[in-house]
């Protein structure tokens, strides 16, 4: 029973420990969407992140605010590597001052993103964003992690 359970827990041990840990990037941009479309950069290892699409409601004169926004943001996560990834992302928006005027976070909806396809991650921007015309920066952040043991095995050889 001793033995059973030193192994038992030696085995889970083991496990935790063959567990990739996820790789972090965070990036600060000038917030400058050309009809709510904006372009960047941002790579871990082969996953990239190079458009943000923000779809802001702007406020109607003489309307009372609505208890929850409608705004948003979708980025696309496209995994050029050869092993499928889970992809987390959070976006805060800032005034010229530094203060948040909105903020998000999502994920990959189908779980992994299978190596060579492109994902959309969809945030909302709930109860922060009264505030959305005043946005001059954005904070970016992409959470990357590998699926542990899901390289691609290199095509046999063939041939005469």
């Amino acid at each position: 029973m001793r033995r059973a359970l030193v192994t038992s827990f030696a085995a889970a041990c083991l496990a935790c420990s063959a567990v990739a840990a996820a790789e972090l990037l965070t990036k600060t941009f000038d917030y400058k969407p050309v009809d709510g479309i904006q372009n960047i950069q941002l790579v871990v290892d082969d996953v990239k992140i190079q458009q943000v699409v923000f779809q802001v409601t702007p406020g109607k004169d003489g309307e009372a605010p609505s208890r929850v926004s409608k705004n948003e943001a979708v980025v696309r996560v496209d995994n050029e590597g050869p092993s499928p990834v889970v992809v987390g992302v959070a976006v805060v928006v800032l005034d010229e001052a530094g203060n948040i005027v909105a903020a998000g976070s999502g994920a990959t909806r189908a779980g992994w993103v299978a190596a060579g396809s492109r994902q959309p991650v969809q945030m909302r921007f709930p109860f922060v964003s009264r505030n959305f015309a005043k946005a001059r920066k954005f904070t970016i952040t992409m959470e990357v992690e590998s699926k542990a043991g899901s390289a691609v095995p290199p095509p046999e050889a063939t041939g005469q």
